[in-house]
Order: C-alpha cells, then structure tokens, then sequence
C-alpha cells in the first residue's frame, strides 16, 4: 500500500466509499443503524454486510466495479457464502500493458524451447513448447497467423535444441526460408516427409524402450542419450488431403511420448475439423467471422469480436483465455543454395524432408557403413565414414543415419553411448 496512507486512514476511506454507494444505489433498508462493518486483514481489507439492513441483490457486479473505481482500480472481490463480504486489495495493481505490436527480440527467450505469443495486458507472453505439448493456432487469411508461426520457428532455430520439420502448403514460399538452417527439415512432399518423420518416431520408441523410460523427458533427464524434441510445424494444414490429415492425427496420438510437439496452423477451421478435434492443449486464435469459428479453435467464443488489427488474437493457455497482441517478425530471405533444394523438393520430387532421402536411401547408407559404425561416434565421424561433409543436406542426412542406426542397434553396458545433457 501507499505509505502516504495508513491503515487506519485507508479503512475510513473504504468505509466512506462504500457508505456512499450504498445510499447512492438506494441498498440501505433502514437510514439509521449499523449496516456494515470494515477491518484489515493481511493483504486487504474486509467489508462485511449485515444481511438485515441492506438488499443484498444490489452488491452485484456494477456496485463491486464502481467502488473498486473509486479506489483507484484496487482489486474488489465480492463473496456470498456465510454472509456478502467485500474484499477490497491494499495495493493498487499496476496499469494493464497496452496491446500495441513489438518487433520480436529472441534474445529474451528464457529456455532453447520458448516461443513468442505476443504482448498481453500483463506483459510479454512466451510459452514453451515443452509445456505447451501441442498447438492449434486458426484465424482468417491475413490475420496474423503466418508471423506467428515464424515468430516461433525463428525462436525454436535459435534455441539449437530442438528439430523443426515442417511443410506449408505454399511450396515452400512462407516456411522454407529457413531451409539450410542444420535445425529445420523442411518437407517438400508431405507424404514422404511424415514417412520419413515417423520412422525416425518408430526408432525413438525403441531407444525408450531400451533404456525403460516412458518418454524423453524423463530419459534425458536421466542423463541417458539426449533425445532431441521435435516440433512438426503445419501451415494451411486445412490445405493437405484428408489422408495426411489422417497421418498427422495418428502421428498426433501416438509419438508425443517420443518428444513429438505439433504446431498446426489453419485458416479454415471448419475443413481441418479432423484434427481441431483432436487433443490440442493450447489452443491460439486471431480474428474469425463467426463465433462458431472461435468455438471451434478455441472452445469458446470472442475471436470472432477481436479487433480488424493484424496480429490481434486470443490464446488458450493453462486453462485462462488471454488477449494478445502478436510481435512484429521480420523474415529472412532465401539463399541461393536454399532456393536450388526448395525447387529440388518441391519440383523435383525428392523425399518431403531436409533430409532430401526417403527411409530406403537412409536405410541403405546406414546398413553401408554398419560394420565400421560405433556408438557414441560423432556426425562428423560418421560423414567420413560416407566420404560426405557434415553440413547443408548431407547434416540432416548423417544424423538421420546415426539415429537409425542407434535405434537398430542393441545396446549393452559395455558399449552405451555417453550421455547427452540434460532438459532444463
């Protein structure tokens, strides 16, 4: 509390207001008499009713807002059980943040996993990914979906701990400028691409098994081999067949044990109904026309009353609905190199992953070196091995190579893989 204001002071004062506001809105039932009493306690001040001397159906809502007005916006909470009680708090909360947009800083990510939401009336808000467990993130084309789905593949790729595939449904034109980058795997052809994802999903249920964990985070955390986390991001997922819909849901279901995150983006609630469906525990949404829409992302209505402002969205989050207001993203360009292995997925028709190699080529190159092959031997080991350098595609391909050949491998005391680091 002020300390220019003593307890003593600040009760009279509650007493005053609150007198006012019961003559004012007419709830006294007797002009002379005891109606109500106030005493502190701990962090607040209690405003207790005698039930006889006032209406207690007029200390609603609007006589709760007018005093908490009228003292400076100090939070009043209003209880009816065992008697009306007002509690009124001694500090005066600070000013609500204004919803304005912000150019996104990564360098204010708090762990590798955080991902920017935007600006609420509390302050920033950043979700980690591990936390969040999955994503379903709708609103209307030009709406602020797209930035924010940047904004967090930007903040993943800085983290360096986790693995991002993903697919847009544009051809590569929005997500797969982040092609080069040795953390993303971008999946020209979706088809071969969660094929490739899934196997690789297949093996890490073998590696928990050996090591007789139920998932990764309490692997890692027992220092065993670090498995990294990985984030499936899909864009237009409303654009996709519904048998990819379908893989996905499967995928969805039953490979979050393995560290599998998904971020799925639409802005055609209604056509991605199969997977909105399914078990997505936070939930964003920008602006929709219709509530009907906002229920269906969001389980609730209001995205469909948010502002025309681009980036303006709800979110979902530990079971509160919040307002935001997205950060503004800058988006780097393609290389050339990028560019050639974009057109080299998309036109050419190569495997739907960074990867550029479907499960047979990774198969084959690792059944190739097996027998020189030892555990624990490091991506530039296993390069030599190939007779390939440990970078551009050729990354994502040796480390596809070392999993499996990790997940196809038995493993004994004698010939365990050093430790990896630990999950914050």
């Amino acid at each position: 509390m002020n300390n220019s204001i003593s307890p003593y002071n600040f009760a009279m004062r509650v007493a005053f207001k609150t007198l006012m506001l019961l003559i004012n809105r007419r709830v006294l039932l007797y002009p002379a008499g005891m109606a109500f009493c106030v005493w502190r306690r701990g962090d607040r001040m209690i405003v207790a009713f005698d039930p006889a001397a006032i209406q207690l159906g007029r200390i609603n809502d609007d006589f709760v807002h007018d005093l908490s007005t009228q003292l400076e916006g100090r939070l009043v909470v209003r209880t009816n059980s065992r008697g009306m009680f007002l509690q009124v708090g001694l500090e005066v909360p600070p000013a609500p943040s204004p919803l304005i947009a912000r150019s996104l800083s990564v360098a204010e990510q708090s762990t590798p996993w955080h991902m920017p939401i935007g600006t609420t009336a509390q302050g920033e808000l950043w979700i980690s990914l591990i936390e969040a467990d999955s994503l379903l993130v709708g609103g209307t084309r030009g709406g602020g979906k797209s930035g924010l789905v940047n904004g967090m593949i930007q903040a993943l790729l800085v983290g360096e701990r986790t693995d991002v595939y993903a697919c847009d449904g544009k051809r590569g034109a929005e997500l797969g400028r982040y092609i080069g980058h040795p953390k993303f795997h971008f999946m020209g052809n979706v088809d071969e691409g969660l094929k490739v994802l899934s196997e690789i999903l297949e093996h890490r249920l073998d590696q928990l098994r050996t090591s007789g964990y139920p998932n990764i985070l309490m692997h890692n955390a027992a220092g065993k081999e670090f498995i990294t986390p990985i984030a499936l991001v899909v864009d237009e997922i409303a654009d996709l067949d519904d048998g990819l819909k379908e893989a996905i849901k499967r995928m969805v279901k039953l490979y979050r044990a393995c560290g599998l995150y998904p971020i799925l983006a639409t802005n055609d609630p209604v056509q991605s109904a199969i997977l909105v469906k399914s078990n997505l525990a936070t939930r964003v949404c920008f602006r929709v026309p219709s509530f009907n829409d906002s229920i269906t992302v969001l389980g609730n209505k209001g995205a469909e009353k948010l502002p025309s402002q681009v980036g303006r969205g709800l979110v979902l989050w530990n079971g509160r609905l919040t307002e935001f207001q997205s950060f503004t993203v800058d988006y780097p360009r393609l290389s050339d190199a990028a560019l050639q292995e974009l057109a080299a997925q998309v036109d050419g028709g190569k495997a739907g992953s960074a990867e550029a190699g479907g499960p047979n080529e990774i198969t084959k190159l690792a059944e190739s070196i097996r027998p020189e092959w030892s555990p624990g031997m490091s991506g530039r080991a296993v390069a030599r091995l190939l007779k390939k350098t440990y970078a551009g595609a050729w990354y994502d391909k040796v480390n596809a190579i070392i999993e499996y050949l990790g997940a196809t491998t038995s493993t004994t005391a004698g010939n365990t893989p050093d430790s990896g680091p630990v999950v914050a």
